[in-house]
């Protein structure tokens, strides 16, 4: 018997859930486990976007390098 998830949800939250992962074509608990994976990638975002506003010369340094790195790549590809 697979483990259930143990969460107390109302009456109309289990159904906006239900309906949307029967949209998706996936069980409840499968739908709120992406949910869940979701929220964290989110605020992992979030959070890396802080961490480069707080560093702004170092983004700027990192961007020109990735734009130098990726037209190099280009240019040594077409020869």
């Amino acid at each position: 018997m697979p483990k259930r998830l143990g969460l107390n949800l109302t009456d109309d939250t289990h159904t906006q859930i239900k309906q949307r992962a029967d949209a998706a074509g996936i069980s409840v608990n499968a739908w709120i486990l992406a949910a869940i994976e979701r929220e964290t990638f989110r605020q992992l975002c979030q959070e890396t976007n802080a961490w480069w506003a707080e560093r702004p010369e170092l983004a700027e340094r990192e961007t020109r390098d990735y734009f130098k790195r990726a037209n190099g790549d280009r240019d040594s590809s077409a020869a």
